[in-house]
C-alpha cells in the first residue's frame, strides 16, 4: 500500500531542508526517523539503514516498494544532477497540492452521501410507521433490507465501476479511447485532464532543473503521467521531434495538447526561456485543476439531489399505482 501525499509532503520537506542547508543525505534521513509522521517511520528507518550502507536514496526508495515510480525516478534524477534538494521540495509540493486536492474532494463528497443516505432512510420511514406496503405486512426486517440493503447495493455498484474504469485505463487503446470520452464529460473530465497536464509539465520542467535535456525529460515525464491519453500524444509526437522538427509544432500536430500549451511552449522555444515557459503552464495547469475541483465539488450535492429527488418520485409513483390498483379492485368487486 502506497504512502499517503499528506504524510509524503512532510517527509519530504524536512528531508529537502535539510539537503538544502548542507547536511549529508545519511545523517539527513537518519534525522528524520523520528519527526516525520508516524505511519511513515519504520519505512524511514530502513531508508536510513540502507542509505547509511552506502546506497543511494532512489535505490532505498525502490527497494520500499511503497514509493510511487514518479517519485524514485525524480529522486534519482536530482540525485544524478546534484541537485537533490531541488527534487525533494518540488516533490514535497507535489504531494502537498494532491493531499490538498483529494481533501477538499472528499470533504466536498461528505454532505452529497448524508442527502443521498438520509433520503433513502427517509423515504421508507412511512412504510416502516404504517407497519404495511403494497398491502402487505412491512417489518423491520424490510426495511432493512431496502435501506441498508439498497446502500450497500449501490456501493458494491460504484466500486465495480471504479475497478472497470482503472482497468480499462490500462488496455492499450481502450484507455485513450475512454480518455478521450471523459474528456467530454463537463467537470469532472477537464479536472483529470487538467491534473494530468499540470503533473507532466511539473515533471518535465523538475527534470530540466535536474540537468536533463528537454525530450528525455518529456520522454520520462510521458512514461510516468498518469493519462494514457497524454502518453499517446508524446508518442505521436516523438517521430516527427526526431526529425528536427520543433518541440511545439510536433506537439501540435498530435492532437492531444491545448493550445495555450503549444503557443506558451513556441514563445519558450524562440524566446530562450523554456523554464520561465514552463513554470508559466505549470502554474497555469495547476490552477486550472483547482478550478475544476471547485466547479466538481459545487456539482456533487446538486448531483446527490438529482438522485435523491428521482429515487422519491419512484417511491411516490410506486405507492400511487398502488392506490390506483386498489381502488380499481374495489370497484370492480
Amino acid at each position: 500500500m502506497r504512502f499517503s501525499s499528506k504524510n509524503l509532503a512532510v517527509f519530504y520537506y524536512q528531508l529537502g531542508t535539510m539537503v538544502q542547508a548542507g547536511v549529508p543525505i545519511q545523517q539527513a534521513v537518519a534525522s528524520t526517523v523520528k519527526t516525520v509522521p508516524r505511519p511513515l517511520r519504520p519505512a524511514v528507518a530502513a531508508l536510513s539503514a540502507t542509505v547509511g550502507a552506502g546506497a543511494p536514496l532512489h535505490e532505498a526508495m525502490g527497494s520500499d516498494g511503497r514509493f510511487s515510480p514518479f517519485d524514485v525516478n525524480a529522486i534519482r534524477m536530482t540525485e544524478q544532477s546534484g541537485a537533490l534538494d531541488v527534487g525533494l521540495l518540488s516533490l514535497s509540493k507535489y504531494h502537498e497540492s494532491r493531499a490538498a486536492a483529494r481533501k477538499k474532494l472528499v470533504s466536498g463528497s461528505a454532505y452529497p452521501v448524508f442527502v443521498l443516505v438520509a433520503g433513502v432512510f427517509i423515504s421508507n420511514f412511512p412504510a416502516l410507521f404504517a407497519g404495511e406496503r403494497d398491502g402487505k405486512p412491512y417489518s423491520t426486517l424490510h426495511y432493512l433490507w431496502d435501506t441498508f440493503g439498497m446502500l450497500a447495493l449501490l456501493a458494491v455498484l460504484v466500486w465495480g465501476a471504479v475497478r472497470l474504469w482503472r482497468w480499462l485505463l490500462t488496455v492499450p487503446g481502450w484507455n485513450v479511447t475512454l480518455e478521450r470520452i471523459l474528456l467530454a464529460v463537463p467537470v469532472f473530465g477537464r479536472l483529470r485532464f487538467h491534473y494530468a497536464l499540470s503533473q507532466w509539465v511539473s515533471s518535465i520542467r523538475l527534470m530540466l532543473k535536474a540537468g536533463k535535456g528537454i525530450v528525455p525529460a518529456m520522454e520520462m515525464a510521458s512514461r510516468m503521467v498518469d493519462s494514457p491519453l497524454i502518453a499517446e500524444g508524446y508518442r505521436r509526437a516523438a517521430p516527427l521531434i526526431d526529425n528536427q522538427m520543433d518541440v511545439s509544432q510536433a506537439l501540435a500536430s498530435a492532437d492531444v495538447f491545448p493550445d495555450y500549451l503549444v503557443q506558451l511552449w513556441t514563445t519558450g522555444e524562440k524566446s530562450g526561456r523554456m523554464d520561465e515557459m514552463l513554470d508559466k503552464l505549470a502554474a497555469f495547469y495547476e490552477e486550472a485543476w483547482r478550478t475544476s475541483l471547485d466547479q466538481a465539488v459545487t456539482w456533487l450535492p446538486r448531483i446527490a439531489y438529482a438522485l435523491v429527488a428521482v429515487y422519491m418520485i419512484f417511491q411516490i409513483f410506486s405507492l400511487f399505482s398502488n392506490y390506483l390498483k386498489t381502488y380499481n379492485d374495489i370497484l370492480n368487486n
